[in-house]
């Protein structure tokens, strides 16, 4: 099928701002459109689902007119469709993806949602839409690469807790080129100043207040208190060890967290694999539905074409008919015919028949009886004619 390629708008939920249709054009003019564009019925217009490149491409080599196929969708299908045939092709940017899932949230979808509906990481979800929190000249540094998103999910806590204090870390990583691994050294020492702070808040308080003693009734307070002798246990066991086992210890948070970037990597790999299995059965699904559409409208087109090819019989029949009565009354006027032509001519005593040549009527001898006769040959003088006498 094909439609008016100014018919054809943009996906609203397109993540894409940069678009390179340089090579894609050179290749659709060597060897013409092989894919056709996936879009839906918006009243008058055609809304892009897939081929944003491609519809750009067709308008720069100035195509008046783009295949398509028709789906029909829900919105989060098509949502979901859009972000993730896009990834495949190629991963976003940080600008691209922030400014994707902004737009989610303006129209009232939470980060949760957001996760849910695409299948992301609910933290990276909320990385990318805190990066708004903070003046254009940290966006910039963002869209830059200056800063990672990790760093933004590290930093998740102290956002929360105060988008001062996070814009005092983000100047910091900026200007000392911190690594992930340096930022959450500094986030988790922040954390136990603010968590001392907190305790030497509470004990001014508490010194004005009589000591009430704590008792450990239900499951809730005792994981509570085993969690608080946990930490306990683990600073005092780290102030008594010896530069050894520090040594030993940070091998082994080293080892840790390798084994942690390994499995987060293969994670990643298992969800880039998971999201080409959708978009297969996706496009497979498509294709069920496009060849399903073919057939009906097959079926329909043989049944016109079945209606036309009786209407045609019986104006056929209805001819033939006619000119079967035609032959009848024919045969019978050529009956009449022959046998008025034919007679025994007087004169010759033999079988005769007339026939016209020009202005003229001739008569000539024949066995046979023939309505075109041969040439006419100039008849001899007949016997019967006297001749004239010599002197």
């Amino acid at each position: 099928m094909k439609v008016d390629i100014n018919s054809i708008k943009p996906s609203p939920y397109q993540p894409r701002l940069i678009f390179d249709v340089d090579e894609l054009k050179q290749e659709i003019e060597r060897d013409g459109l092989l894919t056709e564009l996936v879009v839906r019925k918006q009243g008058k217009a055609y809304e892009l689902i897939d081929g944003e490149r491609r519809l750009r491409a067709l308008k720069k080599l100035g195509w008046k007119t783009a295949p398509v196929r028709v789906v029909q969708l829900k919105q989060g299908i098509i949502r979901r469709s859009v972000y993730k045939l896009n990834k495949i092709r190629e991963n976003y940017t940080v600008e691209e993806e922030a400014k994707y899932f902004k737009k989610l949230t303006d129209e009232s979808m939470t980060p949760w949602e957001i996760s849910k509906e695409l299948n992301v990481d609910f933290h990276w979800v909320l990385a990318h839409l805190n990066i708004f929190k903070f003046p254009d000249s940290i966006q910039k540094a963002l869209w830059a690469g200056k800063i990672s998103v990790s760093h933004m999910v590290a930093l998740e806590n102290v956002i929360g807790r105060s988008i001062k204090e996070a814009r005092i870390v983000i100047n910091e990583i900026i200007n000392r080129k911190l690594t992930l691994r340096e930022t959450k050294k500094i986030i988790l020492k922040q954390k136990e100043k603010v968590e001392e702070m907190r305790i030497d808040a509470a004990k001014k308080v508490l010194t004005k207040v009589a000591p009430k003693v704590v008792k450990l009734e239900t499951a809730k307070d005792f994981e509570e208190a085993a969690k608080t002798l946990k930490k306990m246990a683990r600073k005092k066991q780290e102030k008594a060890l010896t530069p050894k086992e520090k040594a030993a210890a940070e091998v082994m948070n080293k080892q840790k967290l390798e084994k942690k970037k390994l499995m987060e990597k293969e994670r990643k790999r298992l969800e880039r694999l998971r999201i080409r299995e959708e978009a297969k059965k996706m496009a497979q699904r498509f294709k069920e539905e496009e060849r399903r559409r073919i057939k009906e409208e097959a079926k329909k087109e043989m049944k016109i074409n079945i209606t036309e090819v009786q209407k045609e019989m019986r104006s056929l029949t209805g001819k033939i008919k006619k000119l079967e009565k035609a032959k009848t009354s024919f045969l019978k006027e050529k009956a009449f015919f022959l046998e008025a032509l034919n007679f025994d001519c007087p004169h010759c005593r033999n079988p005769c028949v007339v026939y016209r040549k020009g202005d003229r009527y001739l008569v000539k001898r024949s066995a046979t009886v023939s309505i075109v006769p041969e040439k006419p040959v100039v008849p001899s003088t007949p016997n019967t004619l006297p001749l004239k006498r010599s002197n």
